[in-house]
């Protein structure tokens, strides 16, 4: 059985996986998706996305257009073909800052999700890193999620004390 809903969200792909945006109005969504697509990343959709099996598409209505607050709205370049989904990104301006935090998966899409404050200045590292780890690359890039959002909290701290 196909499962297709449209939810509330924005959506930015980097090669072939994507990042799903998720927030309250005026949360940052936009501003953070722009931020991607200067730093790279392709515009899927702003502010509504299909989630079909994993994929994340554009409705019709507002493919290539992306409001840019004080500006209006654009068109852009977009990603026309479906993308599969790896990450959600929880946007809060006042995220939980644990160091390694649990396992979290967005309901609606069934990925590993993080919280992360929009106006973070390291936003778009965050999100390129977390996505590249979870990525099929692991074995090929060299990037790999060791402990927390994974669920894997074996380790108390991300590195051994100084011994002197």
């Amino acid at each position: 059985m196909i499962e297709r809903r449209t939810i509330h969200a924005s959506c930015a792909a980097l090669g072939e996986e994507a990042v799903i945006l998720t927030g309250a109005p005026g949360s940052g969504k936009s501003d953070l998706l722009l931020r991607l697509i200067d730093a790279g990343f392709d515009l899927v959709a702003d502010d509504r996305i299909i989630l079909e099996n994993g994929l994340a598409s554009v409705p019709d209505s507002i493919a290539g257009l992306m409001e840019i607050r004080g500006v209006g709205i654009v068109r852009l370049p977009h990603r026309a073909s479906p993308v599969r989904v790896r990450l959600h990104v929880a946007l809060s301006s006042s995220p939980d800052s644990t160091r390694l935090p649990t396992e979290q998966r967005h309901p609606e899409s069934g990925v590993v999700s993080i919280n992360l404050d929009p106006r973070h200045a390291g936003a778009v590292a965050i999100i390129r890193t977390t996505l590249r780890c979870l990525s099929n690359c692991e074995a090929s890039c060299g990037h790999e999620l060791l402990t927390g959002a994974n669920g894997d909290n074996s380790a108390s701290t991300p590195f051994p004390p100084v011994t002197e």
